[in-house]
């Protein structure tokens, strides 16, 4: 169980032990299900390093929206796609 810093927020980790796992396609971040998760972030660049030591890297590069954020997807833990933002303008 993660723990936002701020206290408000938390995130559970999980992994099925049983039934065995199957073997399907990755999912792409476009596609409807549960298989994504995403963190806000203060240094997108920063957090794309730490994922790059776990194995982790951009699926596309990192896209600037509206140049209001900044925003990437890595494949994480069991294939699941993390998406990282970073807010660029806050009010």
């Amino acid at each position: 169980m993660l723990q936002t810093p701020d206290g408000n927020g938390r995130l559970e980790l999980f992994e099925y032990i049983h039934p065995d796992a199957i073997e399907t396609e990755p999912t792409r971040p476009n596609e409807i299900g549960m298989h994504r998760v995403a963190f806000s972030v203060d240094d997108i660049d920063e957090a794309l390093e730490i994922a790059a030591r776990h194995g982790c890297h951009p699926l596309r590069g990192v896209a600037t929206y509206e140049e209001v954020y900044r925003l990437t997807y890595v494949r994480g833990p069991s294939g699941i796609i993390v998406m990282f933002a970073q807010e660029l303008k806050k009010d």
